[in-house]
């Protein structure tokens, strides 16, 4: 018989695996046993992913921080302004009080007990009716009032208006206020004789307390007589005139600096160690 009349056979499946060499390959492949290991960069995105949760979660409560933070800062801010506002005294007025709270975290200041900066300004101080404009800036102040503040210090800028409103000056004298002068006009008598005057003084600190007058010239604006009184103008005025600054600040708190611009004037002022409860803000300073 030839070959081409000999029967022929049907593939085994052993047989196929003999002449396919990627049969083998193929079936290992699809088992769950022959499972490919990842790749490098697979095993350094799964490394990584828990890092990146890490990371944003820490993110979120910083986030959160802040802003519980700054909603406390608001919080602490009017409290500190409704506070002061029901100690003042009550010949002092302040409207639109502006409070700033310094620092990092308010929410850690709280926690230890004092806060480390306080701004306070206004615009519109009112004290026995007349209108000024003040800042003050305390450092170390404590939560607990009956404790002293560290350090405060301030300026007041006083307009001529309200310098005339607070200065108690004899024979109705009004004071007048330019750059590094000030001027006084009123009226007094030489040898009986009723007369206007202008006079020039020189402001200092003589003290913590006391800025004093010293008047330059002395010029006789009117007279009721013929007579010429020029020569006794010097007797109108003292040789001083002494203001108590202390009479219009809290017990304790001293004036550290004057300056004349025109029509104000700048008195700086500050303390340190002084407890700023209700009732030391109502207690006033003397001159004696």
């Amino acid at each position: 018989m030839s070959t081409q009349d000999q029967p022929t056979e049907p593939l085994r499946a052993s047989d196929e695996g003999a002449t396919n060499p990627y049969a083998e390959g193929t079936a290992a492949g699809s088992g769950s046993g022959g499972t490919k290991p990842p790749s490098g960069a697979a095993r350094r995105r799964r490394g990584l992913r828990p890092w990146i949760w890490a990371v944003g979660a820490v993110v979120v409560v910083v986030g959160l921080y802040f802003a519980a933070d700054a909603v406390v800062r608001q919080i602490a801010q009017n409290t500190v302004r409704d506070q002061i506002e029901k100690q003042l005294p009550a010949d002092v007025t302040v409207k639109n009080l502006d409070v700033t709270i310094h620092g990092f975290s308010v929410i850690a200041q709280l926690i230890g007990g004092s806060l480390d900066k306080v701004d306070l300004h206004s615009s519109d101080v009112q004290v026995d009716g007349n209108r000024l404009s003040g800042t003050i800036v305390a450092h170390g102040i404590p939560l607990d009032s009956t404790k002293p503040v560290h350090r405060i210090d301030g300026s007041m800028t006083i307009g001529q208006a309200a310098v005339n409103g607070l200065v108690d000056l004899p024979n109705d004298t009004t004071v007048t206020l330019d750059h590094n002068e000030v001027g006084l006009k009123g009226t007094g008598q030489i040898l009986g004789i009723d007369v206007g005057y202008t006079a020039s003084v020189s402001p200092a600190l003589k003290d913590a307390k006391t800025i004093v007058l010293t008047p330059l010239n002395v010029s006789v604006t009117a007279g009721g007589g013929s007579l010429d009184v020029t020569r006794f103008a010097k007797d109108l005025l003292p040789s001083t005139i002494s203001i108590c600054v202390a009479q219009y600040l809290p017990d304790g708190v001293d004036a550290t600096g004057l300056a004349i611009s025109k029509a104000e004037a700048h008195v700086s002022v500050g303390a340190d160690d002084i407890v700023l409860d209700e009732k030391n803000l109502q207690t006033k300073g003397s001159c004696t």
